[in-house]
């Protein structure tokens, strides 16, 4: 289980965060954008069902947080996290997968995410906690203080799945 903390600067200006899912699962892309509307100064610009659409969306839309399903078709998360990181201003990416595995955590932080998290029966609770913590309680975005993966979120029950 990794719990680190993200290391957080000063936040940026903007109170509302604008947000891109991508996720291959319809009943996921309900799910996240339902945490995100609970979790309030969230907007849901737009979702994306694979990793050549969510990169094609984070040019056009310019989101600042995109959470990532790790198994997308054509371009699966790792690979379209890896693009979306080599952009001048990348969004935050946070993984969010069923893969519990010590390899998925490490090709997460490899490609540059800013966090990963398991889906499980709490992901409401453990993903509104940690995009308040990246966010701020009221959507002001804090840069990190260095380049490196920020926070990798618990998985409280990690056999536990509830989509991919």
């Amino acid at each position: 289980m990794n719990n680190r903390l993200p290391r957080l600067a000063e936040p940026i200006s903007d109170t509302r965060v604008r947000t891109l899912v991508a996720d291959d699962s319809p009943v996921m892309l309900k799910l996240l954008a339902r945490i995100l509307d609970r979790a309030g100064s969230f907007d849901l610009v737009g979702t994306a069902t694979d990793g050549c659409q969510a990169l094609r969306y984070v040019s056009a839309l310019s989101p600042h947080l995109v959470p990532m399903d790790l198994h997308l078709p054509r371009l699966n998360g790792i690979q379209a996290t890896r693009y979306i990181k080599q952009r001048e201003h990348p969004p935050a990416v946070i993984i969010i997968t069923s893969d519990d595995s010590s390899f998925a955590t490490s090709m997460a932080e490899t490609a540059g995410a800013d966090g990963f998290m398991v889906k499980t029966d709490n992901l409401g609770l453990r993903l509104t906690r940690t995009l308040k913590s990246f966010f701020g309680p009221n959507g002001a975005r804090r840069t990190a203080a260095n380049s490196t993966p920020r926070q990798n979120a618990p998985a409280a029950h990690p056999h536990q799945d509830h989509g991919r």
